[in-house]
């Protein structure tokens, strides 16, 4: 099994999570992160109450979560049992749009080790971040990181069903991500926390984007700190938003990492969907 969490602690000391809302057109998600403990006995207390688990990976020289492969097909026997699907966030020690030829090599190398050892669950998507580039980047060097992920991405997508691949939505512009979008086939995992912490409007990128979106994740931003709990958005905010994703039907996380966040953030939510369909 993959690294543990310095601060493991028995999960059952926790009152279960409130299942997740149901009833509306899209599915809702968790990290494997809700319980200080490492991604199994996430899974195990989680699977039944949520739709989808985000499995939050990393993996670095000193320290890795990546799963064993007896703990891969227990992960897949609890997809099977429980109607639960995973969105796969990879790593992001590296950069595919470095302008490193050799981390990017290095970086692809390792997102196809990961969709090996995870090819027999039921993945939702696979979350993937086009670092590389700046808000305040020059239209050369903007170019040129287009043109080195645009070099990766056939390697990464080799096998692959490309409208897995989900591009987040980061601090740079997302218009800049569109021609490998359209190149190469990828969806969108629109961040709305990031949206709204680099100062977007998110009912405008949501009304461009959607289409193309396969993941959402949501969390509560305030004065520049994102992934809070959804109690912690000002109001309006989440409505706005839930108004804006009528009739989507892919998974929308919650992406926070800590049990009381994703307590207040499903309650939250489910609130927030009875009062819409109450008025």
């Amino acid at each position: 099994m993959g690294g543990q969490c310095p601060a493991e602690r028995n999960v059952t000391q926790y009152l279960p999570l409130p299942c997740v809302p149901r009833r509306q057109s899209f599915r809702v998600g968790v990290t494997s992160y809700v319980y200080p403990a490492d991604i199994l006995p996430n899974i195990e207390q989680l699977a039944g109450r949520v739709d989808d688990v985000e499995l939050v990976l990393f993996e670095s020289e000193a320290t890795t979560n990546l799963p064993s492969p007896d703990v891969v097909v227990r992960l897949a026997e609890l997809g099977r049992r429980h109607n639960l699907t995973y969105t796969v966030h990879f790593p992001t020690d590296r950069k595919l749009g470095s302008a490193d030829a050799r981390e990017r090599a290095d970086h692809v190398a390792q997102l196809r080790r990961i969709t090996k050892l995870l090819a027999s669950l039921p993945i939702h998507g696979y979350i993937l971040h086009l670092e590389g580039v700046g808000p305040d980047d020059s239209a050369v060097r903007v170019h040129a990181w287009q043109r080195d992920v645009a070099a990766e991405l056939p390697r990464l997508l080799d096998g692959s069903a490309p409208e897995l691949f989900c591009v987040e939505s980061l601090s740079y512009p997302f218009e800049w991500c569109a021609p490998l979008l359209d190149q190469f086939g990828l969806s969108v995992c629109a961040d709305v926390g990031h949206v709204w912490r680099y100062g977007g409007d998110v009912p405008t990128f949501l009304h461009t984007w959607l289409p193309r979106t396969r993941v959402i994740h949501l969390h509560g931003e305030r004065e520049g700190h994102d992934h809070l709990p959804l109690t912690d958005l000002v109001p309006g905010r989440l409505e706005g938003c839930l108004v804006a994703v009528r009739g989507f039907s892919g998974v929308v996380t919650l992406e926070v990492f800590e049990y009381t966040a994703a307590r207040l953030s499903i309650e939250r939510l489910a609130q927030c969907l009875v009062n819409a369909k109450a008025g």
